[in-house]
């Protein structure tokens, strides 16, 4: 039946195919959202009209409701489901790239969600422990790595061109710079250690005044900025990396984090510096901790002593144990398993 639709006017730039069974929609510009309450209003009923003509396109009647931010939430009245499911990716009510007012209207529709969710997914013990005091029905499912292709770059060696000149040893970090970064940190070390190269790969905020920006312009003359690169180039940038740093800030918004990236280290087998939060914490055998930016030089200097083959086998069989394949069957189980909840108690909620 899918594949019948690959065809004709289904192939547009707001329903696009994948593969069998996967399709991606992006909403039509004329829905984007307005501060102008009428607008607003207007775009959002434009939204869900686009939403229900692709699922009738896709003859999908009853849809698995996926959503992770929770201001998404007022869609639900609008769809026959069969589920609801809430994936709560970071604790966004800390979250200190959001204004007061929009922590605020997120915390609301937060409680909303867990209220009504059939089930809750999230990525990191401190949710589950927050989030479990909402819905009965919460479970821990940690972020991953596409293992396969973190550790074929072992196979070969590829340094891309714009880490080809940059002097070593170089202590790299992929993935967003954002707020959670602690930028005093950062210029502390890259200061102090100009004989170090500091290499950033990601997109960085361009918030005025945000420290990520000041960052982004002012640095010192010993931190790169390459930008963001394709997923399928970050194993390369990895690779040509000595150190493979995590400098985050402490607080409430980190203390949630599972780190995506120090799965992807793991697999490159990369030594890794990290600040002390919990997600790096229970990963101690193989993470050097630091406490603050004169400890965080020396465990650098200390991971650039070549690790042993047993560390470094420690953290792929790590990985190994965190893939995406593994996730999704996790995932699967528990869809299936609140599908059939859901069942039983609308048997029952009949009889």
């Amino acid at each position: 039946m899918l594949r019948s639709l690959t065809n004709g006017n289904l192939q547009n730039k707001r329903l696009r195919h994948i593969t069998n069974g996967l399709w991606v929609y992006k909403h039509p510009y004329w829905g984007v959202d307005s501060r102008w309450p009428v607008l607003k209003q207007l775009g959002f009923r434009l939204r869900i009209s686009a939403i229900y003509r692709s699922l009738k396109r896709l003859q999908m009647k009853c849809p698995i409701l996926w959503i992770v931010d929770p201001r998404f939430g007022n869609i639900i009245k609008y769809f026959k489901r069969s589920l609801v499911c809430y994936h709560v990716v970071d604790n966004y009510t800390a979250a200190p790239y959001f204004s007061e007012e929009t922590r605020a209207n997120i915390a609301k529709a937060e409680k909303f969600m867990l209220s009504v969710a059939d089930l809750v997914i999230v990525t990191s013990p401190f949710l589950l422990e927050e989030k479990s005091k909402y819905n009965n029905n919460v479970h821990l499912v940690r972020n991953a790595v596409d293992y396969e292709q973190f550790t074929a770059i072992n196979d070969f060696d590829k340094v891309p061109e714009d880490m080809k000149n940059i002097p070593k040893p170089i202590i790299g970090y992929i993935g967003a710079i954002n707020e959670k970064l602690d930028y005093e940190l950062l210029n502390s070390i890259a200061r102090a250690r100009p004989q170090w190269s500091f290499v950033f790969v990601g997109s960085f905020s361009k918030k005025p005044g945000s420290p990520a920006c000041q960052f982004a312009y002012e640095h010192p003359h010993n931190v790169f900025l390459l930008g963001q690169r394709a997923v399928t180039d970050v194993p390369h940038y990895i690779h040509a990396c000595n150190i493979c740093i995590l400098p985050y800030r402490r607080d409430d918004y980190t203390e949630a984090i599972d780190s995506l990236k120090l799965y992807e280290y793991f697999a490159c087998g990369k030594p890794v510096v990290a600040t002390d939060i919990p997600a790096v914490r229970e990963h101690s055998q193989v993470v050097y901790i630091a406490e603050d930016a004169n400890d965080f030089m020396h465990k650098i200097e200390k991971a650039m002593i070549s690790p042993s083959p047993k560390q470094r086998d420690l953290q792929r069989a790590i990985a190994m144990q965190n893939t995406w394949e593994k996730r999704v069957e996790q995932l699967s189980f528990l869809i299936r398993a609140a599908s059939l909840q859901k069942s039983k108690h609308c048997i029952l909620t009949k009889i």
